[in-house]
């Protein structure tokens, strides 16, 4: 069974990645870089700013708040679909802003 390295004993990591705790030969790690590339991430593609906000003014819940300021027209009560309507924006700026300075901070 095959274990995570990051589960195992620092002795057993060495011996998992076939080095020492002197790190790899330059040989050994031109080696390594030519079979495997660079020990890196991607760089993580980033959705445009409109698209984040419109993400949330479509969550479940937000189009189920869409629903109920319709009915509330249907109903004829325009200021409770108006008020509901509001609720969907500012929640909608606030959350995309939210989301907005947290990935500022990566």
């Amino acid at each position: 069974m095959h274990q995570s390295v990051w589960t195992l004993p620092v002795e057993a990591v060495y011996e998992s990645l076939a080095t020492t705790p002197q790190g790899l030969s330059s040989r050994e790690a031109a080696q390594r870089l030519e079979q495997f590339g660079a020990n890196e991430l991607p760089t993580p593609t980033r959705r445009p700013l409109w698209l984040k906000f419109t993400d949330q003014l479509t969550h479940f819940m937000a189009l189920l708040l869409w629903v109920a300021g319709s009915l509330a027209f249907v109903a004829r009560t325009p200021a409770l679909g108006w008020a509901v309507w509001a609720v969907i924006l500012i929640n909608a700026i606030f959350s995309f802003w939210q989301e907005f300075q947290a990935e500022l901070t990566l």
